[in-house]
C-alpha cells in the first residue's frame, strides 16, 4: 500500500470511528428508534453520504457496533487456551473475571438496557445482539464445558444449562441489578469474591464424584 492509499485508509477508519461513536451516544441518549442516520451524521460531523458509504443502513451500523462491543470479551481465547483446558478452576476463573470486567462500565449496562427497551419495537435488535454478541460468547463457554466433560474433568449432562447457571451467578449481582436501575457498586476485591464463589459453587456441583 502506497502513501496515498495509507492516508485514505486511515481517513476511512477515522470516519468510521466517528460515526460509531456518534451513533452509540445517540442510541443511549435517545434510543434506537428516535435516532436517524441524518442525526448520526450531524453528531459525527460528517456528510450523510459518508455515513451511508460506511454503513448501508442503521441496522448495519448497529450490527457493527454489537460486533465491536463483544470483540472486547476474550472468551474465545480463554476457552481454547491449554491452561484453561487442563485446569477447570483456572479456566472458569478467567472466564468469570472476563464477564465481571465486561460489564463494569455504566455505558455497557446502558447499552444492554437500550436493547431490551427497544427490542419490542425492533425485534431485529435483540436478534442481532444475540446472534452477533451474546450467542457466540455463550456458545464458546458451552463448548468449553463440553470439552472439559469429555476430558472427564467435569461431569455435566446439560452443558447449555450449566453455562447459564455459571454465568447467572456472576451476572445476577454484577449486571442485572444495575440493568433494572439499582445503583450497586462493587470494588475490584468484591467482584473477585463473587467470581471465586461462583467458580467454587459450580465446581462443587459439577466435579466428578
Amino acid at each position: 500500500m502506497g502513501p496515498v492509499e495509507k492516508i485514505e485508509a486511515s481517513g476511512i477508519t477515522e470516519r468510521r470511528r466517528q460515526i460509531l461513536d456518534a451513533a452509540r451516544q445517540l442510541f443511549l441518549e435517545h434510543g434506537y428508534g428516535d435516532t436517524s442516520m441524518d442525526r448520526i451524521a450531524e453528531k459525527a460531523e460528517v456528510a450523510r453520504r459518508t455515513v451511508y458509504n460506511q454503513f448501508k443502513s442503521k441496522e448495519a451500523l448497529f450490527e457493527a457496533m454489537v460486533q465491536e462491543i463483544w470483540s472486547h470479551f476474550p472468551v474465545l481465547d480463554i476457552t481454547s487456551d491449554e491452561e484453561s483446558l487442563a485446569d477447570p478452576r483456572a479456566g472458569l476463573l478467567r472466564v468469570g473475571h472476563a464477564v465481571a470486567n465486561f460489564w463494569i462500565t455504566d455505558e455497557s449496562v446502558a447499552f444492554l438496557r437500550m436493547v431490551i427497551a427497544e427490542g419490542g419495537r425492533f425485534p431485529s435488535l435483540l436478534k442481532t445482539f444475540l446472534e452477533l454478541g451474546k450467542g457466540p460468547a455463550m456458545a464458546a463457554v458451552t463448548h468449553y464445558l463440553l470439552k472439559l466433560t469429555k476430558k472427564k474433568l467435569l461431569d455435566i449432562s446439560d452443558t447449555k444449562l450449566a453455562t447459564r447457571q455459571f454465568l447467572g451467578m456472576i451476572d445476577e449481582p454484577l449486571l442485572w441489578v444495575r440493568v433494572v436501575g439499582l445503583n450497586e457498586k462493587y470494588t475490584a476485591k468484591q467482584r473477585s469474591v463473587i467470581v471465586e464463589n461462583a467458580v467454587d459453587m459450580f465446581l462443587g456441583f459439577y466435579r466428578p464424584r
